[in-house]
């Protein structure tokens, strides 16, 4: 890996760390930007840089950074939003992945939806479950404050990403 793809990556959880750290409480799961930055900086990235952005951003708040809603160290990881913290590098991975192959718009909206929202919803109840012992279905539905606002950043994030990726200033950048 060169420094030039280092520095992408180091960007990318700077990023995340800066934007994650805001959050809004509203229950066992606050809203924050964290999604959205996910689903930009994954679909920016690509798989693996994307990938390892999210990596280095929650091993910042494993390591005590109050990177993760406002929070960091080991209680993020065995609390309620464990699942969702998990589905994190796995999604950016995807979404990177996907973006890769095919960055139109409506695609990028697509794969957001598909993982950035549905993989994260269901890993995410899936920590819920284990944590609070509730059903999936009403660990499921936990989720439903979240749906229009992650819809809107999912849309954002793309807007984003294809505004940037289709800059050839940004698509020379990225691909030195």
């Amino acid at each position: 890996m060169k420094i030039h793809d280092l520095t992408q990556i180091a960007i990318g959880a700077a990023l995340l760390a800066s934007i994650g750290s805001i959050a809004i409480p509203i229950g066992p799961v606050p809203i924050t930007l964290q999604m959205l930055g996910i689903m930009t900086v994954a679909s920016i990235l690509g798989a693996k840089k994307g990938g390892l952005a999210v990596v280095v951003y929650l091993l910042l708040g494993l390591i005590g950074l109050p990177v993760l809603s406002g929070s960091g160290g080991l209680a993020p990881f065995v609390g309620p939003t464990v699942g969702y913290l998990l589905a994190f590098p796995i999604v950016a991975f995807l979404i990177g992945w996907s973006s890769e192959r095919h960055r139109s718009f409506p695609a990028l909206i697509g794969y957001n939806v598909l993982f950035g929202l549905g993989l994260v919803y269901l890993l995410g109840s899936l920590g819920l479950q284990a944590v609070f012992g509730m059903t999936f279905i009403d660990a499921l539905k936990v989720n439903i404050p979240f749906i229009i606002g992650d819809l809107i950043k999912a849309v954002l994030a793309a807007a984003i990403a294809y505004k940037l990726s289709t800059n050839p200033q940004m698509r020379k950048t990225l691909a030195s």
